[in-house]
């Protein structure tokens, strides 16, 4: 059953119109005069399956093959060739029935490719093909004038043909792959080691940093636990303080507001003011009567000194009349005893004198009585005013005792009224006195509830700080530990007992951690995290070398398999090849020898581009140095009948056509692909030739499918569909089509 359905092509080259070709037969021609396009069905089958040479395809940029037009068919803008294949045997490693390879090209020099009308890459579309031996070689399609490219190629593309003739492609893409697997694992691995030998210094550095940091951390987590305890406990007792403050404040602070209302509602100093003023106008009266009293004093005293002057006068008198009788009169006793009274009376009234300036006016009246004591006693008749008589002195003595008495008398009266004022006075002192007491002890209770509020305020604000300080600290605790736990104190715990005992101690060992933490260089957490990242990255990295190593064990062993496979598959492969080309120059030449050998082309040669330098059975092996990491090669060995032949290159055109036609059958009987294009490969070939090429047709055909492209009679006599293709003065290409078994059945 054959595998290739169909052929369609549109608008590729001289196909403007959409064409089919049907393949449903062994062998299938395709004949017509030069130049109606009968080679472009090779080419369109050639670069359908991926040809990428234009030279291959007979023009020079992708815009060739698209037709181009006529005087009669306008140019197209797109070429497509589609080969359907039938999949029911499932050879095609794909769950369709059948497969359409379709490939686009626009005249903008844009590809595309399809599987079955979904959009795949060019290389999908090798790998798919690859599974029934069709590979980039394109042994399967030889054009015109390439009938003998087996032979022609070098020994390392023929190599190639033959191992995509084998079926090995698919394992030398695996390979291929593997290789390319390989040289990137190898350059992963590299890359690897070149970023974990990066990284191995900072990874060291970070391990020491790392250490520190766990200090840190511990120091940290010490820190964090005795922040929790000590703020905490100094929150609480600030708290407890804070409450205690208030209730110490409450009933002073009532105190003091009544003190200030009372004074508000009646001041002392109003009231004092009052009695101030009232003393004021008892002392100005009292001031009145002491100055009336003073005059009435001066008054009396000059009568007092007139008296006794006038009492002098008399007792001169008199002693003046006793003299005569006795020349020294005695000072009276009377007059003695007037002196002592009147100098008691001063000086009692100096003792309850008060005033300075009244004090000194008594104790001149004291001096002035004494005064005239003596100058009575002193005085001589010369200082007595002669009087007419002694009775005149008696009655004027009387008369100033007369006034001298009313003057005491007034005097009495008035130094009562003094006394009553004085008693006001002192009674209004002491009402002042008292009045004052009160103001001075209630501005001392004033000043004294002032002075504890004050302190009161003074421990507020220092509690007060206090708390900013507690919250302030807290605020530096979370930037230096985080979120702090709340550590309630033990039951029981006196807290003014810890206050002052035990708060700076606990103070002292956070001030020493918090040294530690900053003599610590500030590494934190954060390198930790970093030194973690950077591990796993180094473990990571050691992860990877072990699966790189791993791979790349794996790709070798994979690589060794592989090459192991084709190595044997190709010699196995190349043995049967051997045979079949044995027997079809057997069949073409009727005798000759025919043999593909390996040969080892030599490092020099394949790195320079020269002639390949050969080991084979006929040349003798190769110097070792020249055969050290040579590639392997194919080379065709053909003895044909009644020659002297060895070489390829002294044979003739016809039978370097033949041998290479034996060659390709040969090839495509040991792995037969779905089908074999043969471009006009006959065209060199004379009647007996031709026969015995249509003999090897017939027997390739029972293997694979055949399309040929022909103008030789007995070949178009051995297909089975004959597609004719014409061209019209339009210059676009037109098929038609017989079917030769049809015929016969219809002859008969």
């Amino acid at each position: 059953m054959s595998i290739l359905k169909r052929l369609e092509i549109s608008g590729f080259k001289s196909f403007a119109k959409t064409m089919v070709l049907e393949f449903p037969v062994a062998v299938s021609a395709v004949v017509g005069p030069n130049g109606s396009g009968k080679s472009n069905i090779a080419e369109a089958m050639r670069w359908v399956l991926g040809e990428q040479s234009m030279k291959s395809l007979r023009g020079k940029k992708g815009e060739d093959l698209i037709f181009n037009g006529s005087q009669t068919a306008p140019r197209l803008g797109k070429a497509s060739v589609t080969l359907v294949f039938d999949n029911r045997s499932k050879a095609l490693p794909v769950d369709f029935e059948e497969i359409l390879i379709t490939r686009k090209i626009f005249r903008d020099g844009v590809n595309e490719y399809f599987i079955n009308n979904s959009k795949v890459r060019l290389k999908d579309i090798i790998e798919l093909l690859s599974n029934v031996g069709l590979g980039t070689s394109f042994h399967h399609i030889i054009s015109q004038g390439e009938a003998d490219r087996i032979l022609s190629a070098s020994s390392k593309e023929r190599k190639q043909m033959l191992e995509e003739a084998l079926g090995l492609k698919l394992y030398q893409m695996r390979k291929q792959e593997s290789d390319r697997k390989l040289e990137r694992t190898e350059e992963n691995i590299k890359q690897v080691e070149a970023l974990r030998r990066e990284i191995q210094p900072h990874l060291r550095f970070l391990k020491k940093q790392a250490e520190k940091a766990e200090k840190t951390v511990m120091v940290r987590e010490d820190l964090k636990k005795l922040y929790g305890e000590f703020l905490f406990r100094e929150e609480l007792y600030l708290k407890k303080e804070e409450e205690k403050i208030k209730a110490q404040k409450h009933d002073p602070q009532q105190e003091l507001h009544r003190i200030e209302k009372e004074c508000s509602s009646a001041p002392q100093d109003t009231r004092s003011a009052q009695i101030k003023n009232k003393i004021s106008e008892l002392k100005n009266k009292l001031s009145e009567k002491d100055s009336f009293l003073n005059n009435l004093r001066s008054q009396r005293n000059a009568l007092q000194r007139e008296m006794g002057r006038f009492e002098g006068m008399v007792e001169l008198e008199e002693s003046k009349a006793h003299h005569n009788d006795n020349q020294t009169p005695p000072v009276s006793v009377d007059k003695v005893k007037s002196l002592v009274s009147r100098l008691n009376l001063k000086i009692d009234d100096g003792a309850e004198e008060k005033d300075i300036a009244r004090l000194k006016i008594i104790l001149s009246e004291i001096k002035g009585y004494l005064h005239n004591f003596l100058s009575e006693i002193t005085a001589t008749d010369k200082r007595i005013m002669a009087a007419d008589s002694l009775d005149l002195l008696k009655n004027k003595l009387k008369e100033t005792t007369l006034l001298a008495q009313g003057a005491q008398e007034k005097e009495e009266a008035i130094s009562k009224e003094i006394s009553e004022l004085r008693g006001q006075v002192e009674e209004e002192n002491k009402t002042l006195t008292e009045t004052e007491k009160e103001k001075i002890e209630m501005e001392a209770r004033h000043k004294e509830l002032s002075s504890f509020l004050n302190n009161i305020e003074a421990k507020e604000e220092a509690l007060r700080l206090q708390k900013e300080e507690n919250v302030r600290e807290k605020s530096e605790a979370r930037a230096l530990v985080g979120d702090i736990n709340r550590e309630q104190p033990e039951e029981g715990v006196d807290m003014e007992k810890w206050w002052r005992e035990q708060r700076e101690e606990e103070r002292r060992q956070v001030e020493r951690l918090k040294i530690k933490l900053e003599d610590s260089g500030g590494i934190g957490e954060d390198v930790l995290k970093e030194y973690e990242e950077v591990k796993s990255r180094d473990e990571f990295f050691d992860k990877e070398l072990g699966d790189l190593d791993n791979a790349l064990k794996s790709v070798k062993e994979l690589i060794n398999e592989l090459e192991e496979k084709i190595k044997q598959d190709f010699e196995v492969g190349l043995q049967k090849i051997n045979k079949e080309f044995q027997e079809f120059l057997f069949g073409v030449f009727g005798g000759g020898r025919g043999e593909l050998k390996v040969v080892k082309i030599s490092k020099r040669a394949s790195s320079e581009g020269e002639e390949a330098q050969l080991e084979s059975a006929t040349d003798g092996p190769l110097p070792e140095e020249e055969r050290a990491g040579g590639e392997d090669g194919v080379e065709v060995v053909v003895s044909l009948p009644k020659k002297k032949v060895h070489s390829i290159e002294m044979l003739s055109g016809g039978e370097r056509a033949l041998t290479s036609i034996a060659l390709l059958f040969a090839m495509t009987q040991v792995n037969p692909p779905p089908f074999l294009v043969l471009d006009e490969t006959d065209a060199a070939l004379d009647e007996a030739n031709s026969k015995r090429y249509g003999d090897m047709i017939e027997t390739l055909s029972k293997k694979t499918q055949l399309i040929i492209i022909t103008h030789n009679r007995e070949t178009m006599r051995r297909a089975d569909v004959l597609y004719g293709v014409t061209m019209g003065s339009d210059s676009v290409s037109r098929l038609l089509s017989i079917k030769f078994v049809e015929a016969e059945q219809y002859s008969k």
